[in-house]
């Protein structure tokens, strides 16, 4: 009863959600045309321009008209086709309230066609909302206290993937223990002594989020100690609670909740290792940098995360049949202590399509959390609000479900006629969930529990 309670609550909101969201387009429609001006340029600044502007990470900017009006019917199909902005969450099950959701409204959507199909027109520039600013080194997170740079590698302009460790590890410079804020990676084309993203008009590529514009497609960055990482074989963090991160491609940057610590110990080292790299049909020579804000020296934090990866399935465990299209595995992960669960992170690799969470509880009820389209090429994280984040207790097991398309209709794959099993490169397979989580004492569950008014068997199951 209360996990229907919860579900149709949401179904409401949304419901609610979209008559706001609505409200732009009926004004449209009463103030006369749909113009730039007025209509679209809000919505792009709401979920566009943190990517399409100068030094972000879409290959072409969309902040003035000028920018937008050769793009207009692209992203008129775009959009309608909910393949931009790219956010894969099922819309229809499970949990809905996530930060930094940049996905469109119908309404919304609506009123983009109507200003294409009416010719796009410019509209009064005083209509014009007040612009953005953003940082001038393109970090989408503000001016960062800390960026810490991987060595240039160069990348043939046409090799085998490679997969490894990116060497050496690079200095903090910290002299005190700090504790994260927000985390932003981007790769950066490096010419010469000047760094070139690689949205330069004329890039190849151009237009694409995809391979054939990026060399490195995912990396697994962690703080370690300059020991820890002489003496390692692989990715190793410092501490439990330290700062461990698997960035992929297309992923957004990562802010942690208040009162939750990540740790970038004193004298630490940033490591890049697990790095996976493709040609792209001309050599480069390119650099991984990882931005942080800090919160101010002092700060203690009431949790500590912890960086868990929930396998589905692993080592020869993973089958994938070739020539097809529609491949299911499903696997469970069980929690020895209670839990708040922070985000939800598919980490497939190229023929995945889909992933599906779901808790089973100690009284065994059962919850779908949420399912998230795939696409190897954008790899999301999705961070829940704070009051919408699953709180599950002792005993919990995590039910992960996966889809996966080896067949010639999958872009991402490169030869469907070949099986495919569990392996490090991007053109074997996995099947992880890589959730951000913090592990409570009985008492803290509890008191989380109470704060939003549930009952500790269904913790998750509460409405927010």
């Amino acid at each position: 009863m209360k996990t229907a309670w919860r579900h149709g609550s949401l179904i409401a909101a949304g419901v609610a959600a979209a008559l706001v969201m609505a409200a732009p387009a009926a004004a449209a429609e009463r103030d006369g045309d749909v113009t730039f001006s007025k209509d679209i340029a809000p919505i792009l600044q709401r979920s566009c321009e943190s990517c399409h502007r100068p030094g972000g990470g879409a290959p072409m900017a969309l902040i003035s008209y000028s920018d937008v009006r050769p793009w207009a019917r692209s992203i008129r199909n775009r959009t309608t086709a909910r393949e931009m902005p790219p956010w894969f969450i099922d819309k229809n099950i499970g949990i809905q309230h996530f930060k930094d959701d940049p996905s469109l409204s119908d309404a919304e959507i609506a009123t983009i066609a109507a200003w294409v199909d009416a010719g796009s027109p410019q509209g009064n520039p005083a209509d014009l909302p007040p612009p953005l600013e953003w940082s001038a080194a393109g970090w989408s997170i503000g001016e960062p206290d800390l960026v810490v740079s991987s060595r240039v590698g160069t990348v043939p302009a046409d090799a085998a993937d490679w997969f490894g460790e990116w060497d050496p590890p690079a200095p903090t410079g910290l002299t005190t223990n700090r504790y994260i804020k927000s985390v932003e990676v981007k790769e950066v084309r490096v010419a010469g002594d000047t760094s070139v993203r690689k949205d330069t008009p004329g890039a190849k590529g151009a237009g694409r989020a995809d391979l054939n514009l990026w060399v490195v497609h995912h990396a697994v960055i962690t703080a370690a100690t300059p020991e820890q990482a002489n003496e390692s074989n692989g990715p190793v963090a410092a501490s439990d609670d330290a700062f461990r991160l698997t960035w992929e491609l297309g992923q957004n940057a990562l802010s942690y909740p208040d009162g939750v610590g990540v740790e970038l110990p004193a004298d630490s080292v940033i490591t890049f290792d697990s790095m996976h790299l493709h040609s792209i049909g001309e050599e480069v020579q390119a650099r991984v940098d990882v931005a942080f804000d800090l919160h101010p020296e002092g700060y203690e934090p009431k949790y500590r995360q912890k960086s868990q990866a929930m396998s589905g399935s692993f080592d020869f465990a993973l089958d994938i049949p070739s020539n097809d299209e529609n491949i299911y595995r499903d696997g469970f992960y069980r929690l020895e202590q209670p839990a708040r669960l922070m985000t939800f992170e598919p980490h497939l690799h190229s023929s995945g399509t889909r992933m599906c969470i779901e808790a089973l509880y100690p009284n065994n009820a059962r919850e779908m959390l949420n399912c998230a389209d795939y696409d190897h090429n954008w790899v999301k994280v999705y961070v829940y609000e704070e009051d919408a984040a699953p709180l599950l207790p002792a005993g919990t097991v995590i039910h992960l479900m996966a889809w996966y398309d080896n067949s010639v209709s999958n872009r991402n794959v490169v030869d469907p006629r070949n099986w495919k099993g569990w392996g490090n490169r991007s053109i074997d397979d996995m099947f992880y969930n890589l959730p951000r989580l913090i592990y409570l004492t009985e008492e803290q569950f509890e008191a989380e529990v109470a704060a939003r008014g549930g009952s500790p068997l269904f913790a998750a199951s509460q409405d927010q």
